[in-house]
C-alpha cells in the first residue's frame, strides 16, 4: 500500500510540473496572437505619428509667420524679399523654398550684379539671417520624406557658400503683388504653406498646412487632380494658380 501511495504521489508531482510549463503549441499560439495584435496596432500608430508630425508642422508654419510679421515691423511693413519674385530674370516662384542661394548658383542675383563668392539669404532664410528665428528645425517638416530633410541639408547649413532648401513655401507678396504686409487683406491671403515646389516635395500625403496673413493656420486637404497637375507643371502660372486655390480656401475659413 505504501508503494502504491508513493507512486500516486510521484504521478501527481509530475502532473503539476507539466501543468506549470508551456508546450510548443502554446508558444506558437501566443506568437500568432501577438502578430495579429501588432498588425492591428501598426496602422493606428502610423496615424498617431503623422498626426503628431502635422501638429509640429503647423507650429513651424505659425512661427515662420510670426518671424515674417516681426521682420515687417522692423522694415516699414516690407516682407522679406526674394530673388524669385523678379520676373525680369524669369525666376520661378516655386523655388521659394530656398533659404540661401550660393554665389555659384544660376539663381544668384549677385551674379547678375557682378558679385561672386558670397551666398545670399533669400525669402524665409532672411528670418534666420536676421535672427528672427534661430532654430534650423523650424524650416523643416518632420513628415518630409523627399530629398530636402534637415539631416540632408546640415552640411549646407555648416558651409559658407552652399544652397540651402527648406520644406515650406514662401509667397513674398499678396495676390495683387503688394509687398508690404499692411497692404495685404489678411483674411483673403495665404502667405506660407507646406512646400508646393513639386509633387515630390509635398510634406504630407493627405494635405498641407497653410498660413493666412493674419497668422491663422489651416489644413488644406484638397489634393485633387487639379492641384497635383499644377504641382507637376513647375511654371510661374501654375504656382500663382496654386496660391489662388489656397487663397480661396483660407478665405472660406474652413479647417
Amino acid at each position: 500500500m505504501v508503494r502504491i501511495g508513493g507512486d500516486i504521489s510521484r504521478v501527481r508531482r509530475s502532473a503539476c510540473r507539466s501543468a506549470g510549463g508551456f508546450t510548443l503549441i502554446d508558444v506558437l499560439v501566443t506568437m500568432v496572437v501577438i502578430s495579429v495584435l501588432i498588425g492591428i496596432m501598426l496602422p493606428s500608430l502610423a496615424v498617431v505619428k503623422e498626426t503628431t508630425q502635422r501638429v509640429v508642422c503647423s507650429s513651424n508654419v505659425r512661427q515662420l509667420g510670426l518671424g515674417v510679421s516681426m521682420f515687417a515691423d522692423d522694415n516699414d511693413g516690407l516682407l522679406p524679399k526674394s530673388t524669385f519674385l523678379n520676373r525680369r530674370f524669369g525666376r520661378l516662384p516655386s523655388e521659394m523654398t530656398r533659404l540661401r542661394i550660393s554665389s555659384n548658383s544660376s539663381f544668384s542675383s549677385r551674379i547678375a550684379d557682378g558679385q561672386t563668392g558670397v551666398a545670399t539669404w533669400d525669402g524665409l532664410g532672411r528670418l534666420f539671417d536676421g535672427e528672427y528665428l534661430e532654430t534650423q528645425g523650424i524650416f523643416y517638416c518632420p513628415s518630409h520624406n523627399g530629398q530636402h530633410t534637415l539631416e540632408s541639408q546640415l552640411e549646407a547649413w555648416n558651409s559658407q557658400n552652399r544652397d540651402i532648401l527648406g520644406n515650406y513655401q514662401y509667397r513674398g507678396e499678396g495676390p495683387d503683388g503688394d509687398r508690404r504686409l499692411f497692404q495685404i487683406i489678411p483674411r483673403r491671403t495665404s502667405i506660407i504653406s507646406d512646400s508646393i515646389r513639386s509633387e515630390e516635395d509635398l510634406n504630407h500625403d493627405a494635405g498641407m498646412n497653410v498660413l493666412r496673413a493674419d497668422l491663422a493656420v489651416f489644413w488644406f486637404s484638397e489634393l485633387d487632380d487639379q492641384v497635383l497637375a499644377l504641382l507637376r507643371s513647375h511654371t510661374r502660372d501654375s504656382t500663382d494658380q496654386l496660391w489662388g486655390r489656397l487663397d480661396g480656401f483660407v478665405s472660406s475659413g474652413s479647417n
